[in-house]
């Protein structure tokens, strides 16, 4: 039985009371219901019944099958909580200790899942020992159901592991993670049977090495493109992570340990340039991630000069990397792209200074004397950012162009930025009187509709056009 659930999305583009179309994008995924695994950092183990097991998560503590089996399989615990052994940068203060058992007739790996374990035969590998999710069972354990529910697509798995092994195996050397997306039918893993028309997406881990006994971060992609996937169009509605000591079932030594923490989905950035070619963008997905520049998209970040005419600071170009909280300029062929997503590996918010940045709307709506904030949009179907009045209603971390009131205009249909090609006004790759005519154009405010917000005639680079770049760039005429 598939259960739908609803996300209320909130959309970057609104229409101001001023009457302005705005041209920012933000997203928080970390606001999202159905885009994270209940406890995933594996700090809450406030279960009265299974003390040992994290909230959430299943092992053979509720293991079902045939009873024999069950009673075996429920013998001895395969999961703790572990406080003395974390990982740099670690998030809270535990991770999960997961171990296998030798159970006299065979080992049994350490097993870890959102689903729950099913124990229905004597050989490891016998597909009735498996994990399942079946969202019509209503039936909870340590007051978790048996599956997670998942509504997004995620890009990526991130976690971090430490394995190492009781005694080496030399044909069975690794631990083991899997994380199935679900349209939210009955599916179990492994199996015996062609079910992978419930599977949307699946990312795997199956060579989780020892890695010298330290700690690694894992960054797992998922596959979408499978020709044996769902082919029904349908959403996600569920997904089973499950973790194991060994990748091959029964093998492995009783001494072996998987220390899990900090497991995260990652998601891209999914942003729309309207026609204008330019809107604002504020890397807000997840706390402590950075996101790439996809080819066809330039981003800047934003100061204000002396004056208070906006300035270039930095330009990314496709395949640089923005860290959290970097408020940009983007520019680019009217269209949607996606930015992707990955984490850093140390715990630490890197915030980049300018003056385009996030702004909160109580900062925005709170009476000041010494900013005037401006939003990107167009008005009177001209592009630029224009003054944003108390009152006006933005989004969550949208990014918007502060400026000192004292030096700040009423509007600013540019933005400065020095050539990438010395003197090549018009973009166009080339110098010539043509680049001429497009500067002198900028200083008497004639300039053309595909020269406006971003203009590169600040040929001196001293932050201004004046009549000073004139003469720079025909000098850069004359020495041709």
């Amino acid at each position: 039985m598939k259960r739908k659930y609803q996300i209320v999305f909130t959309a970057a583009l609104a229409l101001s009371p001023i009457g302005m179309m705005a041209q920012g994008t933000a997203i928080d995924f970390s606001n999202y219901e159905g885009s994270q695994i209940i406890n995933s950092d594996f700090e809450d183990w406030s279960g009265s019944e299974y003390s040992n097991v994290p909230v959430g998560w299943h092992s053979f503590e509720s293991v079902g099958g045939s009873r024999i089996f069950v009673a075996f399989a429920k013998s001895t615990a395969h999961t703790s909580r572990n406080t003395a052994d974390l990982h740099t940068g670690t998030i809270g203060n535990s991770c999960l200790k997961l171990v296998p058992r030798d159970l006299s007739m065979a080992l049994a790996n350490g097993t870890i899942s959102t689903g729950r374990m099913n124990a229905g035969a004597y050989s490891a590998t016998d597909p009735k020992n498996h994990a399942q999710m079946d969202l019509s069972v209503t039936e909870t354990s340590n007051g978790s159901p048996f599956y997670a529910v998942l509504t997004k697509k995620p890009i990526a798995l991130s976690v971090w592991v430490k394995f190492t092994q009781g005694t080496y195996q030399e044909e069975h050397p690794y631990a083991t993670v899997s994380a199935a997306i679900t349209n939210g039918d009955y599916y179990q893993e492994p199996t015996s049977t062609n079910d992978s028309t419930m599977v949307i997406g699946y990312a795997q881990n199956n060579k989780i090495a020892s890695n010298d006994g330290q700690w690694q971060h894992l960054y797992v992609p998922f596959r979408y493109d499978s020709p044996n996937f769902n082919q029904d169009g349908d959403e996600p509605q569920a997904i089973m992570v499950t973790f194991s000591t060994n990748a091959d079932p029964g093998q492995g030594s009783a001494g072996d340990v998987l220390l899990v923490d900090d497991l995260e989905l990652i998601y891209g950035q999914e942003v729309t340039i309207p026609a204008s070619g330019y809107a604002t963008l504020t890397n807000v997905a997840m706390a402590n991630h950075k996101i790439t520049i996809p080819e066809g998209i330039t981003a800047y970040t934003i100061e204000a000069n002396a004056k208070g005419e906006p300035i270039v600071k930095d330009t990314y170009k496709a395949g640089q990397v923005l860290p959290y909280h970097a408020a940009v300029l983007l520019k680019g062929a009217p269209g949607t792209y996606t930015f992707p997503t990955t984490l850093y590996d140390d715990a630490v918010a890197i915030t980049l200074e300018s003056d385009i940045c996030m702004v909160e709307a109580n900062e925005l709506n709170t009476p000041t004397d010494e900013y005037k904030y401006f939003r990107l949009g167009t008005k009177d179907d001209v592009l630029g950012f224009y003054q944003a009045a108390y009152g006006l209603k933005i989004q969550e971390k949208e990014a918007l162009l502060r400026v000192k009131a004292n030096a700040a205009a009423n509007q600013y249909q540019y933005v400065l930025v020095k050539p990438e090609t010395e003197g090549d006004i018009n973009g166009d790759g080339i110098v010539t009187i043509a680049d001429v005519t497009t500067l002198v154009n900028r200083l008497l405010d004639k300039y053309e509709r595909k020269d406006l917000l971003v203009t590169d005639a600040d040929v001196n680079g001293d932050n201004n056009v004046t009549i000073g770049d004139v003469m720079t760039l025909v000098n850069i005429l004359l020495k041709q």
